[in-house]
């Protein structure tokens, strides 16, 4: 059984960090995270070890979501609301929004008015650029905090020395976006010490991020760019590990459940297209599974420029008798099998 990630986690005992690397992640796009205590998570605070989840970790996630204050959601389309009450954005300046979107990324995170303005106004005049900034960042605190007085500081976004910005969110914040964090932070460290029935439940609520559609869907920033392929490799390695247990389990139908969820990530994902054409053979239905086979072959070569995997051979031996040979010219591969 493979565990999704292979390196064990080190833990710096001065600082309360744990560091472990996502084996998934490759190049630029590795992770080498440090998951300190999460105070913007409603300031709970979630510890990890190697010895799995501490005595403070013990919240269930919806409680934290009930009790923030505030609280943000980014998958899909847009929402944010201060109690009951829900934030009109529609009529709110897209670069302050941005802005937001930035700062809920990044919470605690510090960014001076210069890193903004090269990130949300790349083509902009500098001059104008800056103004522009900093009429959006009066018109944000304006948006997240109406009753704010002409001089009064934000409760959130802090203003530090050289133009240097920062959202502090602790026991005032809640968003989806570390609620998935927090899930797959809680499922590894079950699995790390083979609770197996928790770390289950929660690769599971990482999944069900999964039908909620992309990060931010219809902005088409670049900048957004980056959140999107992290939080799209921690959904596929969460499911990846779910689809491993379920076969240990024998869940047949969470493991489909599993693998469609997958392909609506990663069309190409090996393990999950083997799990369909493999249930297609148990129910009795080869021409389905041939088909599926066929197309899931076609594609890679199509689209990938590689030859199928080996061990889809003896997949083609059960639906054919022999492995047929594909003679076709493949363009040069430039993307790795999946």
């Amino acid at each position: 059984m493979l565990s999704p990630i292979d390196n064990h986690p080190s833990t710096c005992a001065k600082c309360c960090i744990v560091r472990e690397e996502h084996s998934l992640l490759t190049g630029a796009d590795r992770v080498s995270a440090a998951w300190y205590a999460f105070p913007q998570n409603g300031g709970v605070m979630a510890v990890y070890t190697t010895g799995g989840l501490s005595s403070n970790d013990l919240d269930h996630p919806r409680e934290l979501e009930r009790e923030a204050p505030c609280r943000a959601y980014l998958f899909g389309y847009l929402r944010i609301y201060r109690g009951d009450q829900r934030l009109t954005l529609e009529t709110s300046r897209k670069k302050g929004l941005h802005i937001l979107l930035w700062f809920l990324l990044n919470p605690g995170k510090p960014c001076s008015a210069d890193q903004f303005v090269e990130t949300l106004w790349p083509e902009a005049e500098p001059g104008k650029a800056i103004s522009g900034f900093d009429v959006n960042m009066h018109a944000l605190k304006r948006l997240l905090e109406p009753e704010l007085g002409p001089r009064e500081q934000s409760s959130f976004i802090q203003h530090h020395a050289n133009r240097v910005y920062t959202f502090e969110s602790a026991n005032m914040w809640w968003t989806d976006v570390a609620d998935l964090e927090l899930l797959y932070q809680r499922g590894h460290a079950c699995d790390n010490i083979g609770d197996i029935a928790r770390a289950r439940f929660y690769y599971r609520r990482v999944s069900e991020y999964v039908s909620q559609g992309p990060l931010l869907d219809g902005e088409s920033s670049p900048w957004l760019e980056r959140y999107r392929h992290r939080y799209t490799l921690m959904c596929s390695q969460a499911l990846t590990r779910l689809m491993q247990i379920d076969i240990d389990c024998g869940a047949d139908e969470d493991l489909l459940e599993s693998a469609y969820q997958m392909l609506r990530l990663d069309r190409y994902n090996q393990l999950a297209n083997r799990v369909i054409i493999e249930a297609s053979l148990r129910n009795g239905n080869p021409s389905r599974a041939r088909r599926r086979l066929e197309a899931y072959c076609d594609a890679v070569e199509r689209d990938l420029g590689v030859e199928p995997p080996k061990d889809f051979d003896e997949l083609r031996r059960q639906l054919v008798g022999t492995r047929v040979p594909r003679n076709r010219t493949l363009r040069p591969a430039n993307l790795q099998m999946r």
